[in-house]
């Protein structure tokens, strides 16, 4: 975190208390509360197929269209394959794109190029000023950036200074992780530098396959918070709150 200046990425205004993502279509952004808490971090934590990034996307979009900055940064998709993804979802993003309220950065061709360096990936991170300029930062996937799912102890240290001093200028954070591939020393590591923890899960109930999410802890809310919210995804909707079975 020495490599950034403190100064030249704090807000230039402070955000509300709570940053609301409620868009029209689905009532998300009610269930968690009302928001993310201002200078807040949430760990979204689910294997491989469970909906991380899509919850990802799902929130990314809903601050936008509330007017917040965002960069999200993402170790799986390029910008075209992010475009269309988020088309997909009925999320039209590329006007943030172009009038900058949306830092999209692709990971995917350096992890390739320093597979066997990865540690340099969260150092190059933590060193890059412009990332965190805007008011929420995503990192979709943490785990992708570690090697072999590991953190040694003076990163750790370098990367809980980092976190802390980002959120001291009311920057929000949203770090996605898969636990299976991250090793438990780490990823009880960063459940504890966390404010709130969303645990995505899938089950089998009949012939269909439910996907929810279990509140584990959700600090300065404004609202009520259901502990547990189903979803799904409907063809040419998107992203759809699945009352059912799970949806609190």
């Amino acid at each position: 975190m020495d490599a950034i200046g403190i100064e030249q990425i704090k807000n230039k205004e402070r955000p509300p208390e709570v940053l609301s993502f409620t868009i029209r279509r689905d009532e998300f952004c009610r269930k968690l509360g009302g928001g993310l808490p201002r200078g807040s971090i949430t760990l979204l934590e689910g294997e491989d197929g469970t909906g991380k990034s899509l919850i990802s996307q799902r929130i990314l979009y809903g601050l936008l269209e509330n007017g917040f900055t965002v960069t999200y940064i993402s170790t799986d998709l390029s910008t075209k394959d992010f475009i269309q993804q988020m088309q997909s979802l009925n999320y039209d993003i590329v006007k943030y794109l172009l009038n900058k309220q949306l830092l999209f950065i692709p990971v995917f061709p350096i992890t390739k190029k320093l597979r066997s360096k990865p540690k340099n990936l969260i150092e190059r991170m933590m060193s890059a000023p412009h990332l965190f300029e805007n008011q929420v930062i995503i990192i979709d996937c943490l785990t992708v950036m570690l090697e072999n799912g590991k953190m040694d102890g003076e990163t750790k240290f370098k990367f809980s200074n980092f976190l802390k001093k980002l959120t001291g200028i009311d920057k929000t954070l949203l770090i996605t992780l898969i636990p299976g591939s991250t090793a438990e020393d780490v990823h009880q590591f960063l459940t504890s530098l966390c404010d709130n923890i969303l645990v995505l899960k899938s089950k089998i109930l009949g012939t269909d396959l439910k996907n929810y999410i279990t509140v584990i802890k959700w600090k300065r809310t404004k609202g009520e918070v259901n502990k547990i919210i189903g979803f799904k995804v409907e063809p040419n909707i998107g992203f759809v709150l699945d009352i059912s079975s799970f949806a609190g």
